[in-house]
């Protein structure tokens, strides 16, 4: 199945450049494998080019969701004992009550209808099935603010919160649901490479602020905004900060 929307094309044209600009990825993926406990069918959703779960030893089968094909290539590459399924997180497409465990790294910050995603997470999982999630929330990206650019805005964690509530389709409901956010900072030589790195977590930006008549900087405009993010340069380089929800939930 290909999913013919912008979202996926995007993804499919970069997915061989991918792991070259993930940086954030790598260290949210790296702290959400830490919490989690993994066993039985695991389901990846934004699985991306893949990510090794060998350290689960429980671990039997492994289902790579991901809306682009292109990602989807590379991942069954990399990973060929993988299933791999393009299709979108708000419409799986999976049998009810298949799932064990659900991982999914800073990709439901994509969908459009959060609670139609987790009603379908609610639905594969088995009860008693866990699901670990990162996703990017609000108050990520004030550097960019500082440098002028206005910034499409992320959900809250209320929101997030609300979407569990209003997601239950039985009367088992959830049986916990915990958020935690952390901020996470990444660093870039230059500002061009970081603007190019928000696009992989589905941020924008509005090179003239918001109501403003868009069109390209000039070359002059440009400059001033290299000069100053220059002046938030750091040993570690250009900074960029996150503010990560890590989720843990449970299915009753």
């Amino acid at each position: 199945m290909t999913l013919d929307n912008p979202v996926a094309n995007t993804f499919s044209i970069a997915a061989a450049q991918y792991k070259q600009h993930d940086v954030l990825q790598r260290i949210s993926a790296k702290q959400l494998l830490q919490q989690a406990n993994l066993c039985g069918t695991l389901l990846d959703v934004g699985a991306g080019p893949g990510t090794c779960f060998k350290a689960f030893e429980r671990v039997n089968q492994i289902v790579a969701v991901d809306i682009s094909h292109g990602m989807l290539t590379q991942l069954v590459q990399q990973h060929p004992d993988y299933l791999p399924l393009c299709t979108d997180a708000q419409a799986l497409g999976l049998q009810s009550d298949s799932i064990d465990n659900i991982y999914s790294n800073l990709a439901l910050q994509w969908c459009q209808t959060l609670p139609k995603a987790f009603a379908e997470f609610h639905r594969v999982l088995r009860s008693g099935g866990e699901c670990y999630l990162s996703v990017v929330v609000d108050g990520s990206l004030a550097e960019l603010e500082s440098l002028g650019f206005h910034v499409n805005q992320f959900d809250s964690v209320s929101t997030l919160k609300t979407a569990f509530n209003v997601s239950q389709v039985t009367p088992d409901d959830w049986h916990s649901v915990d958020i935690k956010v952390e901020s996470i900072k990444v660093y870039f030589d230059d500002l061009r490479s970081l603007l190019y790195s928000i696009k992989g977590v589905g941020a924008s930006f509005d090179q003239h602020g918001a109501g403003k008549q868009r069109h390209a900087l000039t070359k002059r405009q440009w400059q001033q905004r290299v000069a100053l993010a220059e002046s938030l340069r750091t040993d570690k380089g250009l900074p960029l900060t996150y503010q990560i929800a890590y989720i843990h939930a449970k299915r009753g």
